[in-house]
């Protein structure tokens, strides 16, 4: 007589394939948030307007918008 062939169960996926890919970048947070107050060499004093991983969108006197990586600016000192 012929064997009846058991169900396979279904396997868990490998431990390796459930780590994140190593390509992957790990989210950055910056240090300033919204509204804060920085200072920069060459454009003084602004306030951050907007935040986009490291660059941050400041708007310095007179309406000038720019947007600056956060490690060339500083907390303004108050």
């Amino acid at each position: 007589m012929a064997e009846a062939k058991k169900p396979t169960k279904a396997r868990a996926p490998r431990a390796s394939a459930l780590k994140p890919n190593a390509l992957a970048i790990a989210a950055y947070a910056s240090k300033y948030t919204v509204g804060d107050r920085i200072s920069h060499a060459m454009f003084g004093d602004g306030t951050v307007t907007a935040i986009d991983a490291n660059k941050l969108t400041i708007e310095f006197p007179d309406s000038v918008i720019k947007q600056i990586v956060d490690d060339f600016v500083k907390h303004r000192n108050l």
